[in-house]
């Protein structure tokens, strides 16, 4: 998928419940940053999310925001320094 920021199966759980991925699977890895509000997903499902933080060996751990993708797609964060 070309247009999430991270593929991710968006009902994997680590084992403090927030979802997760690793930042191969980042399509700009520097845009991963705790804080960042990303579109997370695979072909079956997609959600926005916001980094909660990424591991020194890249997993990535995320909270997925309630609500549908058009709802959220505001928050989206499309610039980066």
């Amino acid at each position: 998928m070309n247009d999430v920021d991270l593929t991710a199966d968006i009902n994997a759980q680590d084992d403090d419940g927030f979802g997760w991925t690793t930042l191969a699977d980042a399509a700009i890895p520097d845009r991963v940053r705790p804080g960042a509000m990303l579109l997370a997903g695979n072909s079956q499902a997609q959600a926005v999310v916001r980094v909660i933080a990424v591991d020194d060996d890249g997993q990535i751990h995320f909270s997925i925001l309630p609500g549908s993708v058009a709802k959220n797609r505001h928050l989206l964060d499309r610039t980066f320094s």
